[in-house]
């Protein structure tokens, strides 16, 4: 067992920007025993390691580097979660174990928390539930400055408003969920709530008009960034299909027939949907697809008015920002996708078909 309770001193410490002297004034040290830790020429009493550990919002097992412990703590966590993903009821035995051998971890903690929060929901047992909001609010109070996004602070936040709500307490869960929403992380679980609790006024509108605008604009970057993964690992099929659905989810969600921004975002999906079929051996479909990809981008770009108001599933209070990664025009859209898949057959297709 290798213990770098030295070097995670000195790194810690500069990582939060701390001088050794800023460091020994916090602990009420002098800054030779901050030197003598950070050169491994003594080492903190226990009392101490608590003070620093809690300093700098980690563990003592992190602070010391204790790998072993760390590992069987993984190990714990990791079986934990396999029997939650099989709905096998052991977990809770598991979970309980865990608890008792490491009452203070916030892996275990957050762990066992969703397993009563999981078993609860589903159950809708109120208990269940409320054992799994005193999991998440003690983890909340020890989320180490190294977590994983995903098991974060805003994370267990809007966990907790969740079960609060469903246990009957919705005025408490909206709030939290307004105190803690940042760059409207909340907002489609605000208006969710509010809609769900009878709400029928505009800032609950306007939330989930909000939330699903930026869902739609998340499932265009996620879906762009899939195409170019199935392209590095040359699955063809995927491309087409995937180019295909989004090109059909636009189509079903926009309001209008005039020139707008899902007009744009075609181009380049016709363009990667060419491609697949073009490296597929298919060139007759592959220059159909480009041709109207060209035909597509000629009309948006000569188009005098574009409009902003595109989705059909609300009347929207504020226009859609059409600013992209793409481009300004719809070529230049058509142009940027050829430049990111970066096949020179496929180009030379492109500059035949627009001569």
């Amino acid at each position: 067992m290798e213990l770098k309770l030295a070097e995670n001193i000195k790194r810690m410490r500069k990582e939060r920007s701390l001088t050794q002297e800023a460091l020994a004034n916090a602990l009420g040290v002098t800054v030779g025993a901050v030197y003598k830790w950070e050169a491994n020429l003594t080492s903190p009493e226990i009392s101490m390691l608590v003070r620093i550990a809690d300093l700098f919002d980690t563990s003592v097992d992190n602070l010391l580097g204790y790998e072993m412990a760390d590992k069987r703590k993984g190990m714990i966590t990791d079986h934990i979660y396999e029997l939650l993903g099989k709905k096998d009821r052991s977990v809770f035995e598991e979970a309980e174990k865990a608890l008792v051998k490491y009452p203070n971890d916030f892996g275990v903690i957050v762990a066992a928390g969703n397993v009563f929060s999981a078993f609860g929901i589903e159950e809708k047992n109120n208990d269940m539930m409320k054992r799994a909001i005193s999991l998440f609010e003690k983890a909340l109070v020890i989320v180490p400055y190294d977590i994983n996004p995903r098991f974060g602070r805003l994370s267990l936040i809007g966990s907790i408003a969740l079960l609060y709500f469903l246990t009957g307490d919705s005025d408490r869960a909206i709030s939290m969920m307004l105190k803690n929403n940042e760059a409207g992380v909340f907002n489609s679980k605000i208006g969710l709530l509010t809609s769900l609790s009878g709400d029928s006024g505009d800032d609950c509108y306007r939330k989930l008009i909000l939330s699903f605008t930026e869902l739609t604009f998340e499932m265009i970057n996620t879906t762009s960034g899939l195409l170019f993964y199935y392209k590095n690992i040359g699955d063809l099929n995927r491309i087409k299909m995937l180019s295909r659905w989004c090109i059909e989810f636009t189509e079903t969600i926009r309001k209008t027939d005039e020139m707008c921004f899902f007009d744009k975002t075609k181009c380049s999906y016709l363009t990667s949907e060419s491609y697949a079929y073009f490296k597929s051996g298919d060139k007759e479909k592959a220059e159909e697809l480009l041709i109207e990809a060209r035909d597509l981008a000629d009309v948006f770009d000569t188009s005098e008015e574009k409009t902003t108001d595109i989705i059909k599933l609300f009347e929207s209070h504020n226009a859609v920002s059409t600013f992209s990664l793409l481009g300004e025009t719809a070529k230049e859209s058509i142009d940027y996708t050829l430049c990111l898949i970066n096949d020179k057959k496929f180009n030379a297709l492109w500059n035949k078909i627009n001569r």
